[in-house]
């Protein structure tokens, strides 16, 4: 996610175990792990390689499927919140402020953790395993997505609108929860790729 490693480059197992000190089984548990969340690649005769970066296409789509899967979460998740949860809502919000957004992946990562622990709050509010699953593989790729902007933009925008999503869902209003998530989400892919 920092970029060290660009797009195609080979990922020596043995190189990395030493670097790590680590043994090898674990190291290739770990980019098993990364193919899967289409970080790494795992290609015969080449072996693994780091992804290349998403394309506008991808993130057409992986907004799209975020549009049709997190709106109906936060529906589900308005009849569902506990206090531990909201509690978990609001420690997010308050990391992710303007503060975390500048600057290379490594300067935002507090804000990239808080804004997926705030999603992912909300998946699992909403009582679906497998829905709260498939927002989690996705998650790997939201984050790789914003290595698109030069500079992290909107983030006045961005506090505003998990705001709204956490008010509506503090009124258990299904509609206005859908509603809020379908604005966040629409702005979001806006300032990715106006």
């Amino acid at each position: 996610m920092d970029q060290e490693l660009a797009p195609g480059a080979r990922l020596n197992i043995d190189a990395l175990a030493r670097e790590m000190s680590v043994s090898s089984t674990p190291l290739r548990e770990a980019l098993a792990g990364l193919c899967a969340r289409g970080l790494v690649r795992n290609e015969a005769f080449l072996g693994f390689t780091v992804a290349p970066m998403p394309d506008q296409a991808f993130l057409r789509d992986l907004y799209e499927t975020r549009l049709r899967l997190e709106p109906w979460l936060a529906g589900q998740a308005a009849a569902r919140m506990t206090p531990e949860a909201i509690t978990r809502l609001r420690d997010s919000l308050a990391d992710m402020g303007a503060h975390v957004r500048s600057g290379p992946w490594q300067t935002h990562r507090t804000h990239a953790a808080a804004d997926e622990a705030f999603h992912a709050t909300i998946a699992e509010a909403s009582g679906n395993q497998p829905a709260r699953q498939a927002l989690a593989a996705l998650n790997a790729q939201v984050h790789a997505s914003r290595l698109y902007m030069t500079a992290q933009r909107g983030a006045e925008e961005t506090t505003r609108e998990h705001e709204a999503i956490l008010g509506a869902l503090l009124r258990r209003d299904a509609a206005a929860a859908e509603a809020a998530m379908i604005h966040h989400l629409t702005a979001s892919r806006e300032r990715l790729a106006p």
